[in-house]
């Protein structure tokens, strides 16, 4: 899991990389948030922690923008009337609101949720795509044996039977079978 830590000074740098290796997460470092922009453009990450109030911007703009690009969660940092105020905001793109000052368990407990948080996603983002895939196959299939029942007049079973013959005959999916089916009986 890899991090990409925002922070202005070298003892806050270090500070929150410490948490981050205590819960085995690798990080990158930067000072800025238009080194944040180009190092995140590099390179994705699964989660990011900003200590508000960088030199270029307070970092919530950042905060936001990381967790559309990568699609993962993070942590920002600020004291209190910076950290309330965009708290709302913040959460509804998944980023969690700590405000100033901070303990290490506080912190690593953050993270422990993000990375959990992040597992989550990352298993029913494949789900989703494997559900996605099945329904493509369908859909394939489905107009591959309404052509077979238009042009040879077959039945719905009948059609199905054929699919399935002609894949295990050739060795390859249903839906590569469909798909010949189409380009032979119409435009796909």
């Amino acid at each position: 899991m890899d991090a990409l830590i925002v922070a202005s000074t070298a003892k806050q740098q270090h500070a929150l990389s410490d948490v981050l290796h205590t819960a085995k997460i690798d990080s990158v470092i930067c000072s800025t948030a238009a080194e944040a922009r180009r190092a995140s453009i590099c390179r994705p990450f699964d989660l990011f922690v900003i200590n508000g109030g960088l030199s270029d911007e307070d970092g919530h703009d950042l905060a936001t923008d990381l967790a559309g690009i990568h699609d993962c969660g993070g942590v920002y940092i600020d004291e209190f009337a910076k950290a309330d105020m965009f708290e709302d905001d913040l959460a509804n793109v998944g980023v969690i609101t700590l405000v100033r000052p901070i303990t290490k368990s506080s912190l690593y407990d953050a993270v422990r949720m993000l990375s959990v948080a992040n597992l989550r996603v990352a298993s029913l983002k494949k789900k989703n795509y494997e559900l996605s895939s099945k329904l493509e196959d369908m859909k394939y299939i489905t107009r591959a044996k309404i052509a077979l029942m238009r042009s040879l007049g077959l039945t719905e079973e009948q059609a199905h039977k054929y699919i399935e013959k002609k894949s295990m005959d050739m060795r390859v999916s249903r839906r590569k079978v469909a798909i010949d089916i189409l380009k032979t009986y119409e435009a796909i």
